[in-house]
């Protein structure tokens, strides 16, 4: 006797019997050892992990591996096992892995973790057994970042990309407090419009601050809130909407002020000017990634930086607001020429791009 129906539940049965064995089959990921720069690094491909996968295991060569790093892989989160595999891991390299947290274990010192989905960072450190030096995390999706602040000792930190990362759409640079170890803060691309150091924080050892390719506001930008940062060497302001800045003030609070970037934003032409003679005067570089852009109509160039052009000040200015630069900014030109205006005009470069935080120099240690 035939029975179609019984048949089916035999093969659906047995059907699922495979899946479990497939699914609880050990899957074991073996890493190779290659030379980058002047590490040996235990390099994962293809590896895929999920929070519901057991019975997985990353096999190391040997116990003395401190370098690894996945590339074409997607993981959910650093596995367990990954770390449990590697006791004296130094560094970690996940990039574009899909992964939505990271851990910070002890004894780490570098994590690069760039492009995933990142919005929270466990740190298995506290400020006195820390030993982290450097921490990639742009371009992905991290909004509290308090926890990151135990890390006493981290000299590079790259959140650019974050745009979750403003509150009110306001960077409060109070928010990296106790960070005294800071070198290089990297900020660019995070949507921020405003910027804030309500406590006048101090980053004692704050060398280069990137706040690039953000929405600061045409309207005054107080250096104030860069006081502090008295080792400041590299200030990047670079593709923003910038019609004003007080470089006096600028250069005597920051008295270590070697390079500033400022292409990319809307300063008028007559002001633009007298601020790269105060900058020149003063031996700091105003370096500019593309001289060779074309200006949007109405913008004029000086010294390869689109600037706004008197006839774009005027029609777009509305109601004039004339702000005049004390007497040793102002040089021999006319009273209009010493003169910042506010005004309303867009974007002074055509076909620019966000400036890559790693293509500019940064000072050595």
């Amino acid at each position: 006797w035939y029975n179609p129906f019984s048949q089916l539940v035999a093969l659906l049965f047995g059907t699922a019997l495979l899946l479990v064995s497939s699914t609880a089959a050990d899957q074991t990921y073996e890493c190779t050892i290659e030379k980058r720069e002047d590490e040996s690094v235990c390099m994962f491909r293809n590896v895929v992990y999920t929070t519901s996968m057991t019975g997985i295991t990353f096999k190391a060569p040997n116990a003395k591996v401190q370098h690894v790093a996945f590339e074409d892989s997607t993981l959910d989160r650093i596995p367990a096992e990954l770390l449990n595999a590697f006791p004296n891991l130094r560094s970690l390299s996940v990039p574009n892995a899909n992964l939505s947290s990271v851990v910070i274990p002890a004894k780490l010192e570098r994590l690069y973790a760039s492009d995933n989905q990142i919005s929270q960072v466990i740190v298995h450190q506290t400020r006195d057994t820390t030993t982290m030096l450097e921490l990639i995390l742009d371009s992905n999706r991290l909004h509290d970042i308090s926890n990151l602040t135990r890390l006493a000792k981290l000299e590079i930190l790259s959140l650019s990309g974050n745009r979750e990362l403003p509150i009110d759409d306001t960077i409060e640079l109070g928010r990296f407090k106790g960070m005294d170890g800071l070198r290089h803060l990297l900020l660019s691309d995070v949507g921020a419009h405003h910027l804030e150091n309500e406590q006048e924080v101090s980053l004692p050892a704050l060398e280069l601050l990137d706040l690039s390719s953000n929405n600061l506001p045409p309207s005054y930008l107080s250096v104030k809130v860069f006081a502090p940062f008295k080792s400041l060497q590299i200030l990047r302001l670079a593709y923003n909407q910038l019609r004003e800045l007080d470089v006096l003030q600028l250069t005597k609070n920051n008295p270590q002020l070697k390079q500033i970037y400022l292409e990319g934003n809307e300063f008028p032409c007559k002001l633009l000017t007298l601020m790269l003679k105060h900058f020149k005067k003063e031996g700091i570089e105003t370096p500019v990634a593309n001289p060779n852009v074309r200006c949007l109509l109405g913008f004029d160039k000086e010294q390869g930086l689109c600037c706004m052009a008197d006839s774009m000040t005027q029609r777009y200015a509305g109601p004039v607001t004339p702000r005049t630069p004390p007497a040793s900014l102002a040089t021999s030109e006319s009273p209009a020429e010493n003169t910042a205006v506010r005004t309303g005009a867009g974007s002074a470069e055509l076909g620019t791009s966000a400036v890559s935080t790693t293509t500019m120099a940064a000072p050595t240690a």
